[in-house]
């Protein structure tokens, strides 16, 4: 893969499957743009921890899937950071059930809010209105039981709906918390 194509749900849930790790593809990168939003970097200490149980360097799986995350780090920051507002999330293909990919946009809802957890979020009175509302929504989304075996083209429309708020409400999330930030260089 080039270094400066965006990778995709399936290029990290493929890692992830190799290394037997519990966390998935949506999560990982809620996760990790969770704690964009919340300190600006995402220490890979914390992160680490957090999407493999017994991190081992010297396991091949684990490596090749600690430098696609790392890799993945890198896209979320720039994304977030790029004036040209092209932050996604990273979801499963418009190719998959609409049930699939909305268990994983859950998933990417509760690593996000995850994320702003370990990052250290301010207390919720500290936090603007505007933020405190959006984290309510993404929560509520994050345990939505979704009931879509057989979805209309109206289905259709709403999931798309949810993802561009959330997607622009994460935007303004990060410009909220993280004004003006720069993209930290990551030390592998």
């Amino acid at each position: 893969m080039p270094v400066n194509q965006d990778l995709e749900y399936y290029d990290v849930a493929d890692a992830l499957d190799s290394t037997a790790t519990p966390a998935d593809a949506a999560d990982c990168h809620g996760l990790l743009s969770g704690l964009v939003c919340a300190t600006g970097f995402a220490d890979p200490k914390i992160w680490v921890a957090e999407i493999f149980e017994a991190y081992n360097p010297t396991d091949k799986a684990q490596a090749d899937a600690f430098r696609l995350l790392q890799q993945l780090y890198e896209q979320t920051v720039t994304q977030l950071n790029s004036p040209d507002i092209n932050f996604e999330l990273l979801l499963p293909d418009d190719e998959d059930t609409l049930r699939e990919r909305a268990e994983a946009l859950g998933n990417w809802c509760s690593g996000f809010l995850s994320g702003l957890g370990l990052g250290g979020l301010p207390e919720s009175d500290k936090l603007p209105e505007d933020v405190r509302e959006l984290l309510n929504d993404l929560s509520q989304i994050s345990r939505v039981d979704f009931e879509l075996d057989d979805p209309d083209e109206q289905d259709l429309a709403a999931f798309e709906e949810v993802i561009e708020y959330i997607r622009v409400g994460v935007m303004f999330m990060h410009d909220e918390l993280q004004p003006a930030t720069e993209p930290p260089s990551q030390v592998q």
